[in-house]
């Protein structure tokens, strides 16, 4: 789920005030039986727009739920309605493609199957801007420490107008088992015999998609001019497995409101704070959304935002050519027992690598074949074998 979905179950226990600007706050302590937690985020891309929304509840149960059967729109200041349609898990897709047009008011307003009306503040759409460049760079951090690859993000508002701004990533590597043979060990029914045959599926090559857990975030109130250069989107220890061979990053900027910007950047806060858990027992960080009903408690924000994305390569021998590439996710041992090879391959423990007939292995039954752990030898077991569609060697 969503980054405000997967935080919401702890935030239930703060209270906070988000007001126009910065400050040190003062958590307050609730009480109550549950909480909605909406995160609406529409943008000025044409499409179906996504809007989540599930209840969460306290600290003695488990869980957070999708909303279901909630009536959900999207009003705009010109007299237009966007209705919303529930797709289960607490995900309302927009019944059409819309977006967002800059100078637009836009608000947001949700009835639940118990008649509870929550409503947000009118959001307006920002013009947009666009990122100038994404790159990566091989440097050192933390004064020569840890040497690796950053992700470096340049962006540039000619209007001067948007000085907010909330990043995320995709990143996908390209993992190659270093022991893949094109043969396979199976089971014959009913003695469960053992024998060799050619793979049915690609398991030398996948890849993997990781998604950024962390709330980037950047302003440029404090600047006489509205660019953001070199911000440090991800940095990739040179050792990371994720590195090893061909690696892409996809980076997402939003641009946001100055309420926004402190709401996300509170948020980020609290998810590093071990003190703050540690004295607050209930309560919830609170956004624009407010219920008709002040009995029920809301947690989350709608934005209203200009949207762009880019994507870049890079293998890598482009940066450490002639260098040792990071070692692999696993240690692959070669591996001959005749005692563990049938449970093994029951339980897809290992796979083959090669013939031993009777000269490898330290056991007193070697089996005939030399097998290494799963992860050497089948990548599906790490990714995907699919080819994502946007991949380019």
């Amino acid at each position: 789920m969503t980054k405000l979905l997967r935080l919401g179950f702890l935030w239930i226990c703060l209270l906070i005030f988000v007001i126009s600007c910065i400050e040190p706050f003062e958590p307050q302590i609730i009480n109550f039986k549950s909480a909605l937690v909406v995160e609406a985020t529409i943008t000025d891309e044409n499409k179906e727009q996504e809007i989540f929304i599930t209840r969460t509840f306290p600290l003695d149960t488990t869980g957070v739920y999708g909303e279901s059967g909630a009536k959900v729109q999207v009003l705009d200041s010109n007299g237009g309605a966007y209705d919303f349609s529930d797709q289960g898990q607490g995900r309302y897709v927009s019944n059409m493609s819309f977006a967002a047009q800059s100078g637009i008011g836009y608000r947001l307003n949700i009835v639940t199957t118990e008649g509870v009306t929550y409503t947000s503040t009118e959001e307006i759409a920002p013009n947009p801007t666009q990122i100038d460049s994404v790159y990566a760079v091989r440097d050192f951090k933390d004064d020569g420490a840890e040497e690796g690859m950053f992700i470096y993000l340049d962006s540039f508002d000619a209007t001067g107008e948007n000085k907010y701004y909330r990043y995320e990533y995709e990143e996908t590597y390209k993992i190659i088992a270093p022991f893949w043979t094109n043969k396979e060990l199976y089971l014959i029914p009913p003695d469960n015999l053992v024998d060799v045959r050619i793979r049915s599926q690609e398991e030398q090559v996948c890849f993997k998609t990781n998604r950024s857990a962390d709330i980037l975030q950047a302003k440029t109130d404090d600047f006489n001019e509205v660019r953001i250069t070199q911000f440090p989107v991800r940095f990739i220890n040179r050792n990371d497995f994720s590195i090893s061979h061909r690696y892409s990053i996809l980076v997402k900027q939003w641009i946001q409101t100055r309420e926004a910007y402190v709401y996300y950047n509170t948020l980020n806060e609290l998810s590093g704070s071990e003190s703050v858990f540690s004295q607050i027992q209930t309560g919830f960080l609170e956004g624009n959304i407010t219920s008709t009903d002040k009995n029920e408690n809301v947690v989350g924000y709608f934005g209203v935002s200009s949207y762009d994305e880019k994507r870049i390569f890079f293998d890598y021998v482009d940066f450490f050519r002639g260098e040792d590439r990071p070692q692999y996710i696993v240690e692959c041992p070669f591996l001959s027992n005749i005692n563990a090879l049938i449970t093994d391959i029951e339980r897809h423990a290992t796979t083959y690598w090669d013939d031993n007939n009777g000269q490898y292995g330290n056991f007193s039954k070697p089996s005939p074949y030399i097998v290494v752990p799963v992860e050497c030898g089948d990548c599906t077991v790490l990714g995907s074998n699919e080819v994502p569609e946007f991949w380019e060697e």
